[in-house]
């Protein structure tokens, strides 16, 4: 997930988004571990990922760029098709990302509280390897394709969106995770992007003309220059 993002000494930069001049560098990225004992960090999550590794963020990724249009809320946009997945690995790979975040200890990840019922049962589903039904805690990508001038090979603070449709919303390299929590009043595009039972998997694809939206997200517009030092 980190491809990319580090530099020549393999450091990997966090810049606050409220002070730019306020960094961080980093040797692994975020890594909390003391949250994990090693059968579920090497055994039960690790096979996950190396599942993903192999599929989603593979070097020759076997997808075929779709030109109908994804539409969800409205929005009619290109998208990627990922075929032969398995869903149970690829959905809890993704609800592992939302409930590491929770009992994470890093200030990074304070906006994602889960409920204390909601977090034990992502929990027994990973543990279970159950990934639960289709339009049950679902998870959306999108990709970030904007140009050279956007900062999005980055990895931004996880959002909490509240009130109805509340949804995580995580942003690492490129690709905008969405997390539902919402039993009613879910956000259109759930319907359509999600992992499903047959294996396939759509990402829809936020081109230059939808940069609002990543912007939203950052809560700030970001139409900045490359720096070669940065």
């Amino acid at each position: 997930m980190y491809k990319g993002l580090f530099g020549k000494t393999h450091k990997l930069v966090n810049v606050n988004l409220s002070n730019f001049s306020d960094r961080e560098y980093r040797q692994t990225g975020f890594f909390d571990k003391n949250i994990l004992c090693a059968q579920c960090d090497n055994e039960i999550i690790g096979k996950l990922e190396r599942y993903a590794s192999n599929t989603i963020y593979a070097d020759k990724l076997q997808y075929a760029v779709i030109k109908e249009q994804f539409d969800g809320d409205g929005i009619a946009m290109p998208y990627i098709r990922y075929q032969n997945l398995d869903y149970t690995k690829v959905k809890l790979f993704l609800l592992s990302l939302l409930w590491r975040a929770h009992i994470s200890k890093e200030s990074f990840f304070r906006e994602v509280n889960l409920s204390r019922e909601l977090a034990e049962k992502i929990r027994k589903m990973i543990y279970n390897e159950d990934g639960g039904l289709e339009d049950e805690l679902e998870v959306i990508l999108f990709l970030v394709d904007a140009g050279k001038i956007r900062p999005t090979k980055s990895i931004i603070e996880p959002r909490f969106i509240a009130g109805e449709g509340a949804c995580y919303i995580f942003h690492i390299n490129e690709i905008m995770y969405h997390f539902n929590i919402a039993t009613e009043n879910k956000q259109a595009f759930f319907d359509k992007g999600i992992i499903k039972r047959d294996g396939i998997m759509d990402i829809a694809i936020l081109t230059e003309d939808d940069r609002d939206y990543f912007d939203s997200f950052i809560g700030k517009p970001l139409l900045l220059k490359r720096n070669p030092k940065i």
